[in-house]
């Protein structure tokens, strides 16, 4: 398990209206994809959950094993796609050159996350960080999440 900081645990359940009892982020993560089983179609009206995922941007290991976590877990390519487009691009952009060996290792060895990258854009990304996320994903990128590929085994 990898737990939450207590001060975060904290600021979740007062900003986010988290549950009592949230103290790892894999019961986030189990949360969080409970919440977004299938698409709600009202992009304004966020979940809690969502708000505690935004609250672990300041935390990047945390929001790591959140992102590979939800990822290895989801249920569909739904699930997958908004990991990608929101928190683990948003992970890339901010901290991606600290977590970037990891990233990469992860892909490597598994095509789940291999999809989740085709589901990325650069945004803010550092060309030089960028440019190893194309070489991780480039084999996916025919089947992936933008091609409307199957969502691979975890």
């Amino acid at each position: 398990m990898t737990p939450l900081p207590p001060d975060l645990t904290t600021r979740l359940a007062e900003a986010a209206n988290a549950p009592e009892g949230l103290h790892s982020v894999e019961a986030l993560a189990d949360l969080w994809l409970a919440d977004h089983r299938e698409d709600r179609g009202d992009p304004d009206e966020m979940a809690w959950s969502d708000l505690c995922v935004f609250e672990l941007d300041a935390h990047p290991e945390e929001l790591f094993a959140f992102c590979l976590r939800a990822i290895r877990k989801a249920e569909n390519p739904w699930q997958v796609g908004l990991i990608a487009a929101g928190p683990l691009e948003e992970l890339i952009a901010s901290h991606g050159a600290a977590i970037i060996d990891r990233l990469e290792e992860a892909a490597r060895r598994s095509a789940r996350i291999r999809f989740a990258l085709t589901g990325i854009w650069q945004g803010e990304t550092a060309p030089e960080v960028w440019a190893r996320i194309e070489a991780a994903r480039i084999g996916a990128m025919e089947t992936g999440f933008d091609a409307g590929g199957p969502l691979p085994p975890a």
